[in-house]
Protein backbone atom coordinates (compact mmCIF):
# COMPACT_ATOMS: atom_id res chain seq x y z
CA UNK A 1 0.00 0.00 0.00
CA UNK A 2 2.83 2.33 -0.56
CA UNK A 3 1.26 3.73 -3.45
CA UNK A 4 -2.06 4.97 -1.20
CA UNK A 5 -1.35 8.03 -1.06
CA UNK A 6 -0.32 9.27 -4.50
CA UNK A 7 -3.08 6.96 -5.85
CA UNK A 8 -5.73 8.87 -3.45
CA UNK A 9 -3.91 12.19 -4.06
CA UNK A 10 -4.67 11.62 -8.01
CA UNK A 11 -8.45 10.12 -7.49
CA UNK A 12 -9.18 13.24 -5.92
CA UNK A 13 -7.88 15.24 -9.03
CA UNK A 14 -10.14 12.53 -11.03
CA UNK A 15 -12.90 13.75 -8.99
CA UNK A 16 -12.48 17.69 -8.60
CA UNK A 17 -12.47 17.32 -12.48
CA UNK A 18 -16.32 16.10 -12.00
CA UNK A 19 -16.75 18.54 -10.21
CA UNK A 20 -15.55 21.28 -11.74
CA UNK A 21 -17.67 20.05 -15.06
CA UNK A 22 -20.81 20.42 -12.98
CA UNK A 23 -20.21 23.47 -11.60
CA UNK A 24 -19.48 25.30 -14.78
CA UNK A 25 -22.91 23.74 -16.07
CA UNK A 26 -24.50 25.30 -13.57
CA UNK A 27 -22.25 29.06 -13.83
CA UNK A 28 -22.11 29.24 -17.85
CA UNK A 29 -23.50 27.70 -20.94
CA UNK A 30 -20.91 26.50 -23.93
CA UNK A 31 -21.32 27.49 -27.16
CA UNK A 32 -21.87 23.74 -28.99
CA UNK A 33 -19.34 23.49 -31.12
CA UNK A 34 -16.86 24.54 -28.17
CA UNK A 35 -18.00 21.87 -26.76
CA UNK A 36 -17.72 19.15 -29.29
CA UNK A 37 -13.93 20.38 -30.07
CA UNK A 38 -13.21 20.06 -26.43
CA UNK A 39 -14.33 16.43 -26.50
CA UNK A 40 -12.86 15.31 -29.74
CA UNK A 41 -9.18 16.85 -28.43
CA UNK A 42 -9.61 15.35 -25.02
CA UNK A 43 -10.43 12.16 -27.12
CA UNK A 44 -7.57 12.31 -29.15
CA UNK A 45 -5.43 12.66 -26.18
CA UNK A 46 -7.23 9.14 -24.52
CA UNK A 47 -6.10 7.59 -27.53
CA UNK A 48 -2.35 9.06 -27.51
CA UNK A 49 -1.87 7.60 -23.98
CA UNK A 50 -3.16 4.08 -25.04
CA UNK A 51 -0.76 4.01 -27.95
CA UNK A 52 2.07 5.93 -25.91
CA UNK A 53 2.33 4.93 -22.46
CA UNK A 54 -0.43 2.22 -20.98
CA UNK A 55 0.41 -0.35 -24.24
CA UNK A 56 3.79 -0.10 -24.49
CA UNK A 57 3.63 -0.50 -20.60
CA UNK A 58 1.81 -3.73 -20.61
CA UNK A 59 3.99 -4.74 -23.53
CA UNK A 60 6.90 -4.80 -21.52
CA UNK A 61 5.60 -6.20 -18.65
CA UNK A 62 3.03 -9.37 -20.29
CA UNK A 63 4.42 -9.45 -23.81
CA UNK A 64 2.42 -9.35 -26.76
CA UNK A 65 0.23 -12.33 -26.85
CA UNK A 66 -1.62 -11.20 -23.21
CA UNK A 67 -1.90 -7.71 -24.39
CA UNK A 68 -3.32 -8.25 -27.40
CA UNK A 69 -5.86 -11.27 -25.02
CA UNK A 70 -5.74 -8.24 -22.64
CA UNK A 71 -7.15 -5.41 -24.71
CA UNK A 72 -9.75 -7.47 -26.85
CA UNK A 73 -10.94 -8.18 -22.93
CA UNK A 74 -11.39 -4.81 -21.85
CA UNK A 75 -13.36 -4.02 -24.65
CA UNK A 76 -15.56 -6.72 -24.80
CA UNK A 77 -15.82 -5.91 -21.05
CA UNK A 78 -17.08 -2.31 -21.98
CA UNK A 79 -18.94 -2.93 -25.21
CA UNK A 80 -21.16 -5.54 -22.59
CA UNK A 81 -21.87 -2.87 -19.79
CA UNK A 82 -23.04 -0.23 -22.70
CA UNK A 83 -24.93 -2.65 -24.44
CA UNK A 84 -26.84 -3.48 -20.57
CA UNK A 85 -27.17 0.50 -20.34
CA UNK A 86 -28.68 0.18 -23.66
CA UNK A 87 -30.59 -2.85 -23.31
CA UNK A 88 -34.33 -1.69 -24.40
CA UNK A 89 -35.08 1.79 -26.72
CA UNK A 90 -35.72 4.02 -24.14
CA UNK A 91 -32.54 3.44 -21.76
CA UNK A 92 -30.73 3.41 -25.42
CA UNK A 93 -31.68 6.97 -26.08
CA UNK A 94 -31.30 8.45 -23.43
CA UNK A 95 -27.30 6.69 -22.75
CA UNK A 96 -26.75 8.19 -26.30
CA UNK A 97 -28.38 11.83 -25.24
CA UNK A 98 -25.93 11.63 -22.63
CA UNK A 99 -23.04 11.24 -24.69
CA UNK A 100 -25.05 13.64 -27.11
CA UNK A 101 -24.48 16.31 -24.36
CA UNK A 102 -21.07 16.04 -23.26
CA UNK A 103 -20.66 16.38 -27.15
CA UNK A 104 -22.36 20.17 -27.18
CA UNK A 105 -25.33 18.66 -28.82
CA UNK A 106 -29.09 19.71 -27.58
CA UNK A 107 -31.02 16.95 -25.75
CA UNK A 108 -34.68 18.29 -27.62
CA UNK A 109 -35.73 14.07 -27.84
CA UNK A 110 -35.91 14.48 -23.79
CA UNK A 111 -37.57 17.38 -24.00
CA UNK A 112 -40.00 15.84 -26.18
CA UNK A 113 -40.51 12.34 -24.72
CA UNK A 114 -43.07 13.76 -22.12
CA UNK A 115 -45.15 15.69 -24.54
CA UNK A 116 -45.66 12.50 -26.10
CA UNK A 117 -46.62 11.02 -23.25
CA UNK A 118 -49.32 13.92 -22.39
CA UNK A 119 -50.61 13.74 -25.97
CA UNK A 120 -50.88 9.49 -25.83
CA UNK A 121 -53.93 10.00 -23.24
CA UNK A 122 -57.16 10.55 -24.07
CA UNK A 123 -59.38 13.38 -22.83
CA UNK A 124 -58.12 15.21 -20.07
CA UNK A 125 -56.34 12.27 -17.92
CA UNK A 126 -53.03 13.03 -19.80
CA UNK A 127 -53.02 16.08 -17.82
CA UNK A 128 -53.82 14.55 -14.68
CA UNK A 129 -50.88 11.92 -15.29
CA UNK A 130 -48.26 14.07 -17.06
CA UNK A 131 -46.50 15.12 -12.97
CA UNK A 132 -45.81 11.29 -12.37
CA UNK A 133 -44.73 10.54 -15.74
CA UNK A 134 -42.56 13.26 -15.97
CA UNK A 135 -40.38 13.01 -12.43
CA UNK A 136 -40.69 8.95 -13.34
CA UNK A 137 -38.58 10.67 -16.77
CA UNK A 138 -35.87 12.51 -14.45
CA UNK A 139 -35.47 10.38 -12.49
CA UNK A 140 -34.92 7.56 -15.06
CA UNK A 141 -32.59 10.27 -16.76
CA UNK A 142 -30.65 11.05 -13.84
CA UNK A 143 -29.65 7.20 -13.12
CA UNK A 144 -29.07 6.62 -16.64
CA UNK A 145 -26.90 9.36 -17.20
CA UNK A 146 -24.85 8.94 -13.55
CA UNK A 147 -24.83 5.07 -14.44
CA UNK A 148 -23.49 5.70 -17.85
CA UNK A 149 -20.53 8.33 -16.26
CA UNK A 150 -19.73 5.84 -13.86
CA UNK A 151 -18.88 3.03 -16.79
CA UNK A 152 -17.23 5.37 -18.82
CA UNK A 153 -15.09 6.50 -16.13
CA UNK A 154 -14.21 3.50 -14.23
CA UNK A 155 -11.70 2.14 -17.32
CA UNK A 156 -9.79 5.34 -17.29
CA UNK A 157 -9.66 6.02 -14.03
CA UNK A 158 -8.74 2.53 -13.37
CA UNK A 159 -5.80 2.97 -16.10
CA UNK A 160 -4.77 6.04 -14.42
CA UNK A 161 -4.40 4.28 -11.13
CA UNK A 162 -2.23 1.63 -13.19
CA UNK A 163 -0.07 4.20 -14.19
CA UNK A 164 0.80 5.16 -10.69
CA UNK A 165 0.99 1.48 -9.41
CA UNK A 166 4.24 1.27 -12.27
CA UNK A 167 6.08 4.57 -10.08
CA UNK A 168 4.64 7.32 -11.94
CA UNK A 169 1.76 9.30 -13.31
CA UNK A 170 0.57 8.77 -17.00
CA UNK A 171 0.61 12.16 -18.14
CA UNK A 172 -1.40 11.99 -21.47
CA UNK A 173 -3.79 10.01 -19.71
CA UNK A 174 -3.62 12.15 -16.85
CA UNK A 175 -4.34 14.88 -18.96
CA UNK A 176 -7.34 13.14 -21.44
CA UNK A 177 -9.06 11.90 -18.33
CA UNK A 178 -9.10 15.58 -16.54
CA UNK A 179 -10.13 17.30 -20.19
CA UNK A 180 -12.85 14.39 -20.48
CA UNK A 181 -14.30 14.47 -17.27
CA UNK A 182 -15.27 18.01 -16.90
CA UNK A 183 -16.66 17.56 -20.43
CA UNK A 184 -18.73 15.33 -19.56
CA UNK A 185 -19.93 15.73 -16.48
CA UNK A 186 -20.57 19.50 -18.12
CA UNK A 187 -22.97 18.04 -20.79
CA UNK A 188 -24.23 15.38 -17.71
CA UNK A 189 -25.84 17.94 -15.57
CA UNK A 190 -27.68 20.07 -18.35
CA UNK A 191 -30.66 18.02 -18.54
CA UNK A 192 -30.32 17.01 -15.01
CA UNK A 193 -30.92 20.59 -14.23
CA UNK A 194 -33.05 21.01 -17.38
CA UNK A 195 -35.47 18.07 -15.64
CA UNK A 196 -36.18 20.11 -12.70
CA UNK A 197 -33.46 18.78 -10.37
CA UNK A 198 -31.74 21.61 -8.02
CA UNK A 199 -27.79 22.71 -8.85
CA UNK A 200 -27.00 20.88 -5.44
CA UNK A 201 -28.39 17.47 -6.36
CA UNK A 202 -26.55 18.15 -9.91
CA UNK A 203 -23.24 18.89 -8.00
CA UNK A 204 -24.27 15.68 -5.65
CA UNK A 205 -24.55 13.23 -7.90
CA UNK A 206 -21.24 14.18 -9.80
CA UNK A 207 -19.36 15.03 -7.43
CA UNK A 208 -20.67 11.29 -4.79
CA UNK A 209 -19.80 9.64 -8.95
CA UNK A 210 -16.31 11.08 -8.78
CA UNK A 211 -15.74 10.13 -5.10
CA UNK A 212 -16.57 6.20 -6.67
CA UNK A 213 -13.71 7.23 -9.74
CA UNK A 214 -11.20 8.17 -7.02
CA UNK A 215 -12.05 4.83 -5.43
CA UNK A 216 -11.07 3.29 -8.78
CA UNK A 217 -7.95 5.04 -9.44
CA UNK A 218 -6.51 4.44 -5.73
CA UNK A 219 -7.63 0.79 -6.78
CA UNK A 220 -6.00 0.87 -9.68
CA UNK A 221 -2.81 2.21 -7.89
CA UNK A 222 -2.42 -0.11 -4.60
CA UNK A 223 -3.93 -3.30 -5.25
CA UNK A 224 -1.54 -4.06 -8.14
CA UNK A 225 1.34 -2.24 -7.06
CA UNK A 226 2.96 -5.27 -5.70
CA UNK A 227 1.83 -7.64 -7.87
CA UNK A 228 3.92 -9.68 -10.96
CA UNK A 229 4.57 -7.58 -14.09
CA UNK A 230 2.43 -10.40 -16.21
CA UNK A 231 -0.61 -9.35 -14.28
CA UNK A 232 -0.02 -5.40 -13.83
CA UNK A 233 0.06 -5.52 -17.99
CA UNK A 234 -2.21 -7.61 -18.58
CA UNK A 235 -4.70 -4.85 -16.28
CA UNK A 236 -2.78 -2.01 -18.27
CA UNK A 237 -4.34 -3.90 -21.66
CA UNK A 238 -7.32 -4.88 -20.28
CA UNK A 239 -7.91 -0.80 -19.40
CA UNK A 240 -6.24 0.38 -22.53
CA UNK A 241 -9.07 -1.77 -24.26
CA UNK A 242 -11.34 -0.70 -22.57
CA UNK A 243 -10.79 3.17 -22.73
CA UNK A 244 -10.36 2.51 -26.87
CA UNK A 245 -13.70 1.38 -26.49
CA UNK A 246 -15.00 4.33 -24.33
CA UNK A 247 -13.39 7.09 -27.26
CA UNK A 248 -15.10 4.66 -30.01
CA UNK A 249 -18.51 4.26 -28.80
CA UNK A 250 -19.16 7.92 -25.87
CA UNK A 251 -16.97 10.68 -27.45
CA UNK A 252 -15.81 10.71 -30.77
CA UNK A 253 -19.30 9.44 -32.47
CA UNK A 254 -21.27 12.16 -31.33
CA UNK A 255 -18.59 14.90 -31.59
CA UNK A 256 -18.78 14.04 -35.04
CA UNK A 257 -22.71 14.46 -35.41
CA UNK A 258 -21.76 18.57 -34.11
CA UNK A 259 -18.89 19.10 -36.82
CA UNK A 260 -16.39 17.10 -39.06
CA UNK A 261 -13.59 18.37 -40.54
CA UNK A 262 -12.99 20.93 -37.24
CA UNK A 263 -13.15 17.93 -35.02
CA UNK A 264 -11.07 15.83 -36.93
CA UNK A 265 -8.81 18.35 -36.60
CA UNK A 266 -8.95 18.59 -32.87
CA UNK A 267 -8.57 14.55 -32.25
CA UNK A 268 -5.47 14.67 -34.59
CA UNK A 269 -4.54 17.73 -32.06
CA UNK A 270 -5.36 15.84 -29.09
CA UNK A 271 -3.39 13.09 -30.32
CA UNK A 272 -0.33 15.14 -30.68
CA UNK A 273 -0.58 17.02 -27.75
CA UNK A 274 -1.44 13.76 -25.72
CA UNK A 275 2.26 12.62 -27.59
CA UNK A 276 4.00 15.48 -26.59
CA UNK A 277 3.18 14.89 -23.01
CA UNK A 278 4.18 11.39 -23.20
Amino acid sequence: MENLGPAAGWGLVVAASLLAGALAAVMLRLPERIAAIATSFGGGILLAAVALELVPEADEGAGAALTAAGMLAGTLLYVAADAWLSRDPTMRAQRRMGHAAAAGRPMSEMAEAPARGKSAAPGGSAARGAPDARDHSEAARGESIAAGILVDGVPESLALGLTVAEGGIGVALLAGVLLGNVVEAYGAAQPILAGGHTRRFALGLLGGIGILLAGATALGGTVLADAADELIGTAQAIAAGAVVAVVSIAILPHAFDEVSRTVATATVAGFIAGYLLA
